[in-house]
């Protein structure tokens, strides 16, 4: 198979990926339906016509999703709510199909965006995370426990993926008990979880307390209100499926959270310049994160940034 897309199979995965993240039910709006539906039927006609043109994704998963998208797509005359309920049916399916085609172009070297569906659960984990995370920095592990733990807890996620790679028993018992909280490509690839525990080793390392601590409070509070607006309010894109609304909000939120965790565990330090250092550069390694999981990327550019800021500061 081809290591590049051809521009029918770029078309097609633009296409599928735009109706999939513009029908996320914290985006839909019963006055999009029938724009939404022309999408779809353009979807299929792609699909229809793409035949031989098509050498990079699996056709298998093609024929899985023309049917998906003949057999569920919402009829115009339901009422507002059983519309809703019926796109949010079809993405139910869809979805996952989308993350088998673009894990399958991944093992080419091509890639393409992954969805992120809303998902009220992952947000509120995400907040435990990071306020789980503070609790054991100031309030459980000591300085000698501290980076021992935190190496060990990192090698378990990382054996967990190895296990799951080797063993399709434990990688199917692993992706139910994780259902509620992963996203949908998250399946092929390594989890968000293992990239978190392996960046809070990177901030264990970096020797600064005060950096870990704004750290994990931007990814925890940050990101997932950045979403929640992103997907509700966002209109202006940027790249890599962010908008201008989420990206600011994920600013203004870190500033908020890492300017509370340091009045509460350094107090000394000047809250707001490090805050701002933080937080901006977190929402640039979000904005950006492409091929690198953001809950590797943005925790340790966020802490690199308060570090980098203490020492242009003298603090």
């Amino acid at each position: 198979m081809p290591a590049t897309l051809t521009t029918t199979e770029r078309q097609l995965m633009e296409a599928l990926y735009g109706l999939l993240r513009d029908s996320d039910p914290a985006r839909w709006r019963p006055e999009l339906a029938g724009h939404l539906r022309e999408r779809l039927l353009g979807l299929r006609a792609q699909l229809a016509a793409a035949g031989p043109t098509v050498a990079a994704l699996p056709r298998g998963v093609l024929d899985e999703l023309r049917a998906v998208l003949e057999q569920r797509a919402p009829a115009p005359e339901l009422g507002a709510e059983r519309l809703r309920e019926a796109w949010a049916d079809l993405r139910r399916v869809a979805v996952p199909l989308y993350e088998r085609l673009a894990a399958a172009l991944r093992g080419h070297d091509v890639h393409v965006p992954s969805l992120r569906p809303t998902n009220y659960a992952r947000n509120v984990f995400h907040v435990f995370n990071g306020l789980w995370a503070l609790v054991m920095l100031h309030h459980v592990l000591g300085p000698r426990t501290l980076l021992p733990i935190t190496a060990l807890m990192t090698a378990t996620f990382w054996a967990s993926e190895i296990l799951r790679r080797r063993s399709p028993r434990f990688a199917a018992l692993f992706q139910r008990s994780t259902a509620r909280i992963a996203h949908p490509h998250e399946a092929h690839r390594v989890n968000s979880a293992t990239w978190y525990a392996t960046a809070l080793l990177g901030l264990v390392l970096m020797g600064d307390l005060a950096a870990a601590t704004v750290a994990v409070l931007v990814l925890g509070f940050a990101d997932p209100a950045a979403a929640l607006v992103g997907r509700r309010f966002g209109r202006v894109s940027l790249v890599h499926g962010r908008t201008l609304e989420g990206t600011l909000t994920f600013a203004a939120v870190g500033v908020a959270a890492g300017a509370a965790g340091l009045a509460l565990y350094a107090p000394a330090l000047p809250l707001l310049p490090l805050a701002v250092a933080g937080a901006v550069a977190g929402a640039l390694a979000e904005l950006l994160s492409r091929r690198v999981d953001d809950n590797l990327s943005v925790p340790l550019v966020v802490g690199a940034a308060v570090v980098t800021a203490r020492a242009a500061l003298g603090v």
